[in-house]
């Protein structure tokens, strides 16, 4: 049995206090050092990742399109020629902003036949997302949807775009104006009726099939000398 004065038991008291605090400040280093390095490797792949053009790109046309979510159209007159876009983009309020790329991409989901003729159709987030063209978009290849859920204040309306990055800002390209409406400016109107067309008098016209007689010829005034 080893006896202490209160003095010394309080000094060993101290010490090792001291000792379990540098410990544990060790052993917190060591685990902020870890956090660090994997968040800034999570952060450095992510990065890389939205700097990465994907291998296939995208080559569109969208002639007088319609965007429609879950069968409710939100945005008419659609018209892009997209050359060799990295991704689309299609946003809606409440909900963020879905990237569509024709070549895999990290946390995305793949869609059989996304692309079909002249439609683009997936699902994501429980709604369906529909766009139609006149034309054929981009033949017919499966499409990769990634779900961005950041920008889900952007605007109060739906937004298309395309681009090349996976991370907001995006891109969102005003439509071009449709060619039809261009020609609707350039018909002409049908010619009205001959039923319509107002009617004039003709002043040698006949009266009862008898020519109207002649006005007499106004008298002759004399001047005075």
């Amino acid at each position: 049995m080893f006896h202490f004065s209160p003095r010394a038991f309080v000094q060993l008291t101290i010490a090792g206090a001291c000792i379990l605090a540098a410990s544990s400040q060790s052993q917190a280093q060591a685990i902020l050092a870890t956090t660090s390095s994997t968040s800034n490797s999570s952060t450095a792949n992510k990065a890389s990742w939205n700097d990465t053009v994907p291998g296939k790109l995208i080559s569109a046309k969208v002639n007088d399109g319609i965007f429609a979510i879950d069968g409710m159209v939100v945005k008419v007159k659609l018209n892009y020629r997209i050359d060799k876009a990295g991704y689309m983009y299609f946003f809606v309020p409440g909900m963020g902003t879905a990237i569509v790329s024709i070549s895999p991409m990290p946390d995305s989901f793949k869609v059989k036949n996304a692309f079909d003729g002249n439609k683009l159709t997936f699902t994501a987030e429980g709604h369906r997302f529909e766009l139609t063209s006149k034309d054929e978009i981009a033949g017919k290849n499966d499409a990769y949807i990634h779900f961005d859920h950041s920008t889900v204040a952007l605007a109060r309306t739906p937004r298309m775009g395309f681009g090349d990055t996976t991370q907001a800002p995006y891109e969102w390209p005003a439509s071009r104006p449709s060619p039809m409406d261009k020609e609707a400016h350039l018909v002409q109107p049908p010619a009205l009726p001959a039923s319509a067309l107002p009617k004039i008098e003709d002043p040698t016209a006949t009266i009862s099939g008898k020519p109207a007689p002649a006005a007499a010829p106004a008298a002759a005034t004399a001047t005075p000398q």
